[in-house]
């Protein structure tokens, strides 16, 4: 880390102390958790291992005098049962009849209590029905609808079966390295999408990741987010959010940015894969003086074999100082990226010129200039897969595609072969132009290298260069259009 950027943070204990006494006095009454003081909307699960069949019929038990109503729905959705409570509310496991999908509902406490008041439960509400409102990403629980019923406040939202990121790290021993930077890339894309949007969540930690059965991050409560354009007269000169995972700029009492949430996904990086915290304590006031004047340990000190380049990123998600931290989601999810492949498949094994001579004899690249080219080498990533691997899986959500350098794969569905992909041919770029789901699987027939190009890769390249790679994804397109063609006209022929 960047040792000048300390110096402007370095706090006396005397400062720490006044720090500690402005919390208090801002969040009013501390949470057990361990053994320190934080204010967010619900600790607890809104996600459930196993979704129950319902048949369509509710299977909640309301307790005695409890709303929202003695039938058992809220507006029309049917309870199922609760998954979650904490200070503000509760959160039910519901059924929609009209669109036939299972949602999360997160209601709002209709009186206050010794920690909120009512004031502060509403705008907590609204604030983040405003907020999630706006954000559309696969990797951030949607919020489908908003109800206020007879003064009771509802959140209907994306129901998400798998569990928190918190507890998934606790049920192993140790994460392997390419899942814990698979899930960290995925919330990196998910804060880039909502800074974009003018949202900075102010409260990432692992209980506010949702990690599904099928390995998807999703990034939740965004209660005391700021949203640009709107005044948040609670977020102003007060410490909300987590101890362990406050960025320092917040304990400066300074206005917090993007880069905020990306020290505090830093936080959330190191302790996945180190199985630890960087900044701990005994107290609150050990843990804020850490945040603000020391370095975290390397994450070697925790786990064996880990990547310098891993190092490198770690080390700058958590500069003291914003101006050295990464200035984007977009950016961080590009390193991890680079670090993701490395660990499968080493850069140099094969050298620039023998990549150069590679590109220079694939069809996709004839009409790229030597300068392209080497664009191209600069800022993409080279994969190995051995013979019958899979390299992309039907129903999953990614940003990139790939050129076949040497090698072949078969594209398949429900376990049809469709299609075979030679030396020169792209695939997944429909996914990746799109931004949606996978639509098949594919695997490698024989020992394969292929180039990996992403969203966060394409936006270093040139405009020329980008306009190049859009241009062959056209004409594979009507190449693939006209041979779709030609096999249903040759079907309807013989029938």
């Amino acid at each position: 880390m960047n040792k000048q950027s300390l110096n402007p943070a370095n706090k006396s204990l005397k400062d720490i102390h006044g720090i500690t006494d402005k919390l208090i006095r801002s969040r009013k009454k501390p949470d057990t958790s361990y053994g320190v003081k934080t204010m967010n909307l619900l600790d607890q699960n809104i996600v459930t291992p196993h979704l129950q069949d319902l048949h369509h019929k509710p299977q909640f038990e309301m307790e005695s005098g409890e709303s929202p109503n003695t039938t058992h729905n809220i507006g029309r959705y049917l309870l199922d049962r609760e998954l979650g409570r904490g200070s503000m509310g509760k959160v039910y496991l519901a059924y929609d009849p009209f669109i036939d999908r299972m949602v999360a509902i997160k209601t709002a406490l209709s009186t206050p209590n010794r920690i909120h008041s009512i004031d502060e439960i509403q705008q907590r509400f609204f604030n983040e029905a405003r907020a999630a409102g706006k954000l559309m990403h696969p990797n951030i629980v949607a919020l489908y609808d908003a109800l206020v019923e007879k003064n009771n406040f509802y959140l209907v939202m994306e129901y998400v079966a798998g569990t928190t990121l918190k507890e998934y790290r606790s049920k192993k021993s140790e994460l392997p390295l390419e899942e814990s930077i698979n899930i960290i890339f995925q919330c990196a894309k998910a804060l880039d999408f909502a800074h974009s949007n003018g949202i900075i969540h102010r409260d990432i930690k692992p209980s506010n990741i949702l990690v599904s059965n099928n390995a998807e991050a999703k990034i939740t409560d965004f209660s005391i987010a700021v949203v640009e354009g709107f005044s948040n007269p609670d977020h102003s000169g007060s410490f909300t959010g987590s101890v362990f995972y406050m960025p320092p700029e917040l304990l400066r009492e300074e206005q917090v940015t993007a880069q905020s949430d990306i020290f505090s996904l830093g936080v959330v990086m190191y302790e996945i894969i180190s199985g630890v915290k960087p900044f701990v304590g005994d107290t609150e006031v050990a843990v804020f003086y850490n945040i603000l004047n020391s370095d975290p340990e390397p994450l070697s000190t925790h786990r064996k074999n880990i990547p310098d380049s891993l190092e490198r990123i770690v080390s700058r998600a958590l500069e003291k100082d914003p101006a050295y931290r990464y200035q984007s989601g977009s950016e961080l999810a590009s390193d991890l990226s680079e670090s993701y492949d490395k660990i499968r498949f080493l850069e140099d094994k094969i050298n620039y010129q023998e990549k150069f001579t590679a590109l220079k004899r694939l069809n996709f690249f004839k009409d790229f200039t030597i300068e392209e080219l080497g664009e191209v080498l600069k800022t993409t990533l080279w994969l190995e897969h051995e013979a019958d691997t899979h390299i992309i899986t039907d129903g999953e959500i990614d940003d990139c595609f790939y050129i076949i350098v040497i090698g072949e794969v078969v594209v398949s569905k429900e376990g049809k072969s469709l299609a075979y992909l030679k030396q020169g041919d792209c695939f997944g770029e429909m996914a990746y132009l799109g931004k949606t789901k996978r639509t098949a699987d594919i695997k490698a027939l024989e020992k394969t290298v292929l180039m990996k190009v992403n969203t966060s890769i394409m936006e270093r390249t040139s405009l020329n260069t980008q306009n190049r790679f859009y241009k062959v994804f056209s004409r594979t397109l009507i190449e693939r259009l006209s041979s779709a063609n030609r096999v249903i006209a040759a079907y309807q022929e013989k029938a």
